[in-house]
């Protein structure tokens, strides 16, 4: 494993240790989560990326979540597809999300943090994910997952992905630039884990999301939401098999 997805998946254990469900999604109550609200959530994801998608498979045997976290997504999934696959960087996600999900149709791996490997090639017909791509602290960790949901998707099979594309660096960033700073001075610092590099992550121009994809055999049928943290793409596999 390289050193980012390293950093990752030691951020991420520790973030699910210490509360999964807020740092999945931070408009939980901190110290009350309503996980009834929070797998409501997962529907209405899916209802954006697939149910109410401009562009859908024409299978619906395998679905697979990239970064699952609790498993709200994956589980919401299951109401469409025969299977699904949610693989996280997280061990300590992974074992979260296995108590709670508990549909024996769903299903939880533990990922290296670059690929979606072991899955194998052209088996795939839906890949999506969601508040994961903007978290990668690298573009060449985003280039590395979008082209391999390309190599797993069977011809015609769908990418859903949603991504940071901000026209300009976050005031997240900003701000973590200046708290390590205060930290490299000695300043007296309460350290925010989402100002660390594997949470602020980073932002990618349409342009370059257009070439990875392409170059990987993808078509893209559809974009929303550009220009903001909530950008979505669906992709269409077109190519030859990876």
């Amino acid at each position: 494993m390289d050193h980012a997805a390293e950093e990752m998946r030691t951020f991420w254990d520790d973030r699910a240790r210490e509360n999964a469900a807020w740092y999945v999604d931070t408009t939980c109550d901190y110290d009350h989560p309503d996980m009834d609200a929070f797998f409501a959530v997962g529907r209405k994801v899916v209802a954006e990326a697939f149910v109410d998608a401009p562009v859908r498979p024409p299978g619906n045997r395998l679905a697979v979540e990239i970064g699952p976290g609790l498993g709200r997504i994956s589980l919401a999934l299951a109401e469409h597809f025969e299977r699904v696959i949610g693989i996280d960087i997280s061990a300590e996600m992974v074992e979260r999300a296995r108590g709670l999900v508990t549909n024996p149709a769903v299903s939880f791996e533990v990922g290296n943090g670059t690929d979606l490997r072991p899955l194998e090639s052209g088996r795939v017909d839906f890949v999506t994910t969601f508040t994961v791509l903007q978290h990668l602290p690298s573009p060449e960790l985003i280039d590395g997952y979008l082209r391999d949901a390309a190599r797993v998707l069977a011809p015609g099979g769908i990418l859903a992905a949603q991504w940071n594309n901000l026209p300009h660096p976050s005031a997240w960033r900003a701000r973590a630039i200046w708290w390590r700073l205060r930290n490299r001075i000695g300043g007296p610092l309460k350290m925010d884990a989402r100002v660390a590099r594997p949470f602020i992550g980073t932002r990618l121009p349409l342009d370059v999301v257009t070439r990875t994809l392409e170059d990987a055999g993808m078509t893209i049928r559809a974009t929303k939401g550009l220009g903001t943290l909530f950008a979505w793409v669906w992709a269409e596999k077109t190519g030859p098999v990876g």
